[in-house]
C-alpha cells in the first residue's frame, strides 16, 4: 500500500518524468553531435562538386574565397569567387526559396559581367517525384534501347530545359514572369521557388557588382 502511494506521489512521478525526458534529450543530443559532422561533410562535398560543375576553368578554391552578399529582400547569400590567371573567371551565389515540400537552395553560376549562367538546385529538398522533381534535377534520360545496347551516361552536366531558361539573364525590377522562363506544367509551387531562387540571386549579383563598380571609381 506504501508503495503504490509512493508511486502515485506527485513529487515522484513528475522525478520519474524529468529523468526520461532528460534522458532522451540527452540520446538526441549526443545522437545530433555525432551526425553533424558527417552531414556537413556530405553538403561541403556536394558544394565542391557542383562548383566545378557550375564554373568554367579556374585555378583558385572558390569555397575558400567567399563573400556574404545581400539580395533585393535584404537576405545575405554567400557567394564563391572563380579566378583563373588572377582574374575573375565567374562567381556562385547560393540562395533558397519555399516550394511545395519546404526550402529548395540552389547554386547559380553567374558570368563575370553579371548574367547567369548555370544553374543547380541541391539534392537535400522535398519536391514531388516526377512533378516538383522536373524543375529541380538534372538527371540524364536515356531510352530502354540505349541501356541494352550497353551506352554510357554522357558526361557533364544533364539539361533542364526549366533551369537551363534562366542562362543569360540578369536582375530585373521584379521577377522574370512565365512568359520569360520556363514553368514546368503542374509544378507551379516548384518553378515558382526556383524563379525567385535564382532572381534573389541575381539581384544579390547585380548590387553587388554596381558596389564594386563605384568602388573602383573612387
Amino acid at each position: 500500500m506504501n508503495d503504490l502511494r509512493k508511486a502515485s506521489n506527485p513529487f515522484y512521478l513528475a522525478f520519474f518524468l524529468f529523468m526520461v525526458c532528460g534522458l532522451s534529450t540527452f540520446v538526441m543530443a549526443v545522437t545530433a553531435m555525432k551526425t553533424a559532422k558527417p552531414i556537413r561533410d556530405a553538403q561541403d562535398k556536394e558544394t565542391a562538386e557542383s562548383l566545378a560543375l557550375i564554373l568554367p576553368a579556374f585555378d583558385n578554391n572558390p569555397a575558400q574565397e567567399t563573400k556574404t552578399i545581400t539580395d533585393s529582400n535584404g537576405n545575405p547569400l554567400n557567394m564563391y569567387i572563380a579566378r583563373s590567371g588572377g582574374k575573375i573567371a565567374g562567381y556562385v551565389v547560393e540562395s533558397s526559396a519555399y516550394g511545395f515540400g519546404g526550402t529548395i537552395t540552389g547554386l547559380v553560376g553567374f558570368e563575370p559581367d553579371g548574367k547567369v549562367g548555370t544553374v543547380i538546385i541541391k539534392s537535400n529538398h522535398n519536391e514531388t517525384p516526377g512533378i516538383g522533381t522536373r524543375v529541380t534535377n538534372r538527371e540524364n534520360q536515356r531510352t530502354i534501347s540505349q541501356v541494352l545496347r550497353g551506352e554510357k551516361q554522357p558526361e557533364g552536366l544533364p539539361a533542364n530545359k526549366a533551369l537551363d531558361s534562366y542562362k543569360g539573364k540578369t536582375a530585373e525590377d521584379t521577377p522574370w514572369t512565365k512568359k520569360q522562363v520556363d514553368f514546368v506544367s503542374g509544378a507551379t509551387i516548384s518553378s515558382t521557388a526556383v524563379r525567385n531562387l535564382v532572381w534573389n540571386a541575381a539581384t544579390a549579383m547585380r548590387d553587388y557588382l554596381s558596389n564594386e563598380a563605384e568602388e573602383n571609381k573612387q
